[in-house]
Order: C-alpha cells, then sequence, then structure tokens
C-alpha cells in the first residue's frame, strides 16, 4: 500500500472541502418577509392601509406635510343705524326703556328716585311720538337732564297752541315694582314759582298715565286731573317745535 505524503493529503482534503456545495440560506418566515418588504415613511408622513399620507390636520406641500391653513371667517357687515331727525324722540336702548331694567324687587323712596333718575331725565311723554306736526295735535311734557320741564300742546290752527316756558321740577316721590314699572311724583315750580304737582305711573312698555294739581291744589287731599295715556320716548323736547 503507498503512502500518501502528510502535505499531499493536507491538500487534498482542502480541494474537497472547496469543492462542495455551500449551505442554503434560512428561508424568511412570512411575516418577517412582510417586515421586510414594508417601506419606512418619511419623516413628517405615517402609514395608512398601505401609503404613505400626512397626518390629520396637515396637508402635503412639496415633499413635507404641513399644517392645514383655517379659512377666515368675513364678518357679513349689519346695516348702519339710521340717524335720527333733529330734536326728534329716540327709541332708546334696551337698558334705557322700554322696557325699563326690572330691579327685581320692589323699590320705594330715595333708592326708587336715584333709579328712576336715568328714566326721568332727558325723557318725554307725548301723544305723538313722531312729533308735531306728524300728528294734528301733540301733546307732551319734557323733562330736561338740567331738572326743567316744559309742557307743550301743538295744534295746526293759530292761536290754540300752549307753550309754556321751562321750569324747573323735582323728584319729591318715586317707586319702582320689580318688573320694571315705575311711578313718580314731581313739584315743579310754575305760575310765578308757585308749586304744581304731577304724579305719573309708567308701564314697563312706556304707557304713561298721571294726574295733576294747579296752584294751590294738594294730592295729599285734592283730587287730580286726570292725564294720558302718552308714551315715554327717549329724548326732551321744548315747545319749539
Amino acid at each position: 500500500m503507498l503512502r500518501i505524503p502528510v502535505l499531499a493529503a493536507l491538500l487534498l482534503t482542502g480541494a474537497l472541502i472547496a469543492a462542495a456545495p455551500a449551505p442554503a440560506a434560512p428561508a424568511l418566515a412570512p411575516d418577517g418577509q412582510a417586515a421586510a418588504t414594508k417601506k419606512k415613511c418619511k419623516k413628517g408622513f405615517v402609514r395608512k392601509k398601505g401609503r404613505c399620507v400626512c397626518p390629520k390636520g396637515k396637508v402635503k406641500k412639496g415633499s413635507r406635510c404641513v399644517t392645514r391653513r383655517k379659512t377666515p371667517v368675513t364678518p357679513v357687515p349689519g346695516p348702519a343705524p339710521a340717524t335720527p331727525a333733529p330734536n326728534a324722540p329716540t327709541t332708546p336702548p334696551a337698558a334705557d326703556g322700554p322696557p325699563f331694567s326690572p330691579p327685581g324687587r320692589d323699590l320705594t323712596g330715595t333708592e326708587a328716585a336715584n333709579a328712576l333718575l336715568k328714566f326721568v331725565a332727558n325723557s318725554s311723554f307725548t301723544d305723538c311720538v313722531p312729533g308735531w306736526p306728524n300728528c294734528a295735535v301733540e301733546e307732551r311734557y319734557g323733562h330736561f337732564a338740567d331738572a326743567t320741564m316744559f309742557y307743550c300742546r301743538l295744534t295746526s290752527t293759530s292761536g290754540a297752541d300752549i307753550i309754556n316756558q321751562g321750569r324747573s321740577f323735582q323728584i319729591i316721590g318715586a317707586e319702582q315694582k320689580a318688573d320694571g314699572g315705575w311711578g313718580v311724583t314731581l313739584q315743579v315750580a310754575s305760575y310765578d314759582n308757585q308749586a304744581v304737582y304731577y304724579t305719573w305711573s309708567v308701564t314697563t312698555a312706556g304707557v304713561a298715565t298721571g294726574l295733576y294739581w294747579g296752584p294751590g291744589k294738594d294730592p295729599r287731599t285734592d283730587q287730580g286731573e286726570g292725564l294720558g295715556p302718552l308714551q315715554w320716548v327717549r329724548g326732551a323736547r321744548n315747545c319749539s317745535y
């Protein structure tokens, strides 16, 4: 039997190993295949239904996702308020009457007078809200903020008008109901500074009825002359038409 040298045997063994086929790579599991094929979305994108999309509230702009801009709402301008004619009574705002601001409880005395001063000052009682000559006859009582009162009766008949000068007045009695209705008693310096008196009761709708006591009459003992119904309006007017 021939002996093969040791070096030759080693070379032969190495050649046999090199010629042997390489072991096959292990097959990927199904889940591994899906992970390998799944693409990673760019920064700022999210995957939805197999696609890379912008997250909610953002839109694609170029290659980026940006925040969606809200379209500003342009307010629709309302009609311009009408400008009242000079000297014409104006429609008061809700807090200025009527309906008058309800106090929620009955007020009397000084507390009521202080609350009602804003309704009495710069106001008129009239039976012709548009003002004469829009009515054949207008009877009105104008109460100015400086505590001056004008009583006027205006007509279209020459010489039939009653035009009085302004007379100072003061509130000597007042009450206001919880619903906003109110009443005042006024002392007016009239007829050579003799005192005359008016008592007015005003509903929440601004309808005024009153009593009048002329010179020498006492509201505590004498019967007053009925006045009205008239309408309360914001804006004091004198007798200059």
